[in-house]
């Protein structure tokens, strides 16, 4: 699939911000633009994901699809944010029904 482009204005100090990290690591702006903004991205979708597990909306294991992490990292992450590990029989359900494709 080709990749498609999108154009942005940033504030003079996270452009200046951008621009260095791209010096520090030898690439082109353009690259270090795309590596920050896919770890930027990365890191909505943890946050995402922990909070719809806090409040109960998904289980530890969807959290963990949603996220992109192993089931292992979610469980660490969400310890050390003070989230309760919760699961229910329902949960175990709806994680194998997921798992198997079937509708929830």
């Amino acid at each position: 699939m080709p990749a498609k482009t999108m154009s942005a204005r940033f504030e003079n100090e996270l452009y200046e911000e951008i621009l260095q990290y791209a010096k520090e690591k030898g690439i082109p702006k353009t690259r270090a633009l795309r590596e920050l903004t896919k770890e930027g991205v990365k890191k909505w979708r943890l946050t995402k994901a922990l909070i719809l597990y806090r409040e109960g909306k998904v289980t530890v294991w969807k959290a963990s699809r949603m996220a992109g992490v192993p089931l292992s990292r979610i469980i660490e992450i969400a310890a050390s944010e003070k989230i309760p590990i919760h699961y229910t029989r329902e949960d175990l359900e709806s994680d194998f029904e997921s798992a198997l494709g079937e509708t929830v």
